[in-house]
């Protein structure tokens, strides 16, 4: 079977997420742990082949990168010059919508069109293609934009003429895809479908939605909690949830997070299926982890004895854990001063200083315990210049003499088969918004 991942926004690390959870074998899930086939991908979107059916509705909740898991349905041939629609004219009859599209419903349907790029050279600039308007085609453009409108009133048309009470749902103007928000409020795939495009210069697949993000439970595991720090920064859920799933650690193993702040990364790690431990030197953070959990726990029904916190300086962390089995470690490290502009090159240069005795510190208290080839994963501070230009750490080796091998982000071979991937020097990947100064590289370390 063939999957089509809708990715969230820092692209890089939604396919490093992805391809760490299909390597990993999960009779549950329906993943049998071979390598990942990738047919074809792009900022916007991943399409893989599976040898068995995957469990959707399990791996969405899972995925903290992936907004929506769709179905491929068919492939078709695009000439270059043709727009979306006029390659489609003839695809979407009404048996063809109703057998491998829609979901039987009494009633009105509803149905929504996305279209999702995987040559995002169509959106650039319009402009005509070929000699004139042929054969009385429309005049043809790279832009995609108006072509949700399109296809669904074509789709439309043909079955109100077949008979059927029909809605139809469109992204807003500036906008060629539904947001998960919208198919879910408007219960598109439980009234009928949501029909996805996904185009390229040659080819078409058409697709189906089978789940989307639930974007209304990651605001409550956000906002909802009773301690929040917004003075500090908080990682979000979905990147901590990321995080987990690139430790390697299998469920029930026990992840411990040294600079835990309130909760975060515990929690998430818990509706993952991982045991939890979290320290932290302030003693209010403890506080909050704990109000926070006990919030969690008793709302997302969670088993007691699955976590534990305790007050402690990451750098002397190893004898709380004396007789306990730590299987790897993820953890949001400290980012050092948070600024509203961008800092003086001596105030970056003294805080990478400073941290970077910090992390040494750590990572020599982590060899303690940690057993070999075991991972931690962890975010350190990258101050944004601009869109694509940060000033990262200048050098970690202090940590890889310690024992430690950084590790790719994403497998050597899959990454160089995609060159739109936004990898540092160092293969790390970088997690920032457009209003923070100072960004997270995560980076992942495996003990020798």
């Amino acid at each position: 079977m063939r999957y089509a991942f809708v990715l969230g926004r820092v692209y890089t690390l939604s396919i490093a997420e992805l391809v760490a959870v299909l390597e990993k074998p999960d009779i549950q899930l329906g993943i049998t742990g071979e390598p990942v086939k990738i047919l074809e991908a792009s900022e916007e979107v991943l399409i893989i082949e599976s040898a068995k059916p995957l469990n959707v509705n399990g791996l969405q909740k899972k995925l903290g990168g992936v907004i929506k898991i769709l179905e491929v349905v068919d492939t078709l041939k695009k000439r270059e010059q043709d727009s979306i629609n006029f390659a489609l004219k003839h695809y979407f009859k009404p048996s063809v919508l109703k057998k491998k599209f829609l979901k039987e419903y009494k009633g009105k349907m509803q149905f929504g069109v996305s279209i999702y790029l995987l040559d995002m050279e169509l959106v650039k600039n319009n402009h005509n293609h070929g000699n004139g308007n042929p054969a009385g085609r429309p005049a043809v453009t790279n832009s995609p934009f108006g072509e949700p409108k399109r296809i669904g009133m074509m789709i439309k048309k043909s079955l109100t003429d077949s008979g059927q009470s029909i809605r139809l749902v469109l992204p807003e103007f500036n906008s060629l895809a539904l947001a998960s928000v919208v198919v879910t409020k408007n219960l598109l795939l439980q009234k009928g479908a949501e029909i996805c495009i996904i185009a390229g210069k040659n080819t078409l697949y058409t697709a189906k939605t089978l789940a989307v993000q639930d974007f209304e439970d990651y605001g409550r595991r956000d906002y909802q909690r009773p301690v929040r720090d917004d003075k500090q920064g908080m990682i979000p859920p979905k990147v901590a949830q990321i995080m987990l799933n690139l430790s390697g650690c299998k469920t029930s193993e026990i992840i411990l997070d040294p600079f835990c702040g309130i909760g975060t990364i515990i929690q998430e790690g818990l509706l993952l299926g991982f045991r939890m431990l979290g320290s932290d030197i302030n003693k209010a953070a403890i506080r909050g982890s704990e109000n926070n959990l006990e919030w969690f726990r008793n709302r997302y029904k969670i088993a007691p004895g699955k976590y534990h916190f305790q007050v402690s300086d990451a750098t002397d962390v190893a004898k709380l854990l004396e007789g306990q089995t730590v299987n790897g470690i993820v953890s949001e490290g400290t980012l050092g001063p948070l600024y509203t502009s961008f800092p003086k090159p001596e105030e970056i240069e003294k805080n990478f200083k400073d941290l970077n005795k910090l992390y040494v510190s750590c990572f020599r208290e982590f060899s303690k315990f940690l057993p070999a080839k075991s991972q931690v994963v962890m975010c350190i501070p990258a101050y944004r210049k601009n869109r694509d230009s940060y000033e990262k750490m200048p050098t970690i080796d202090n940590i890889t003499e310690l024992g430690y091998n950084l590790v790719d982000i994403l497998p050597s071979s899959i990454a160089k088969n995609l060159k739109f991937l936004k990898l540092t020097e160092r293969k790390t990947a970088i997690y920032d918004r457009k209003d923070q100064i100072v960004a997270r590289e995560i980076c992942i370390f495996e003990k020798n």
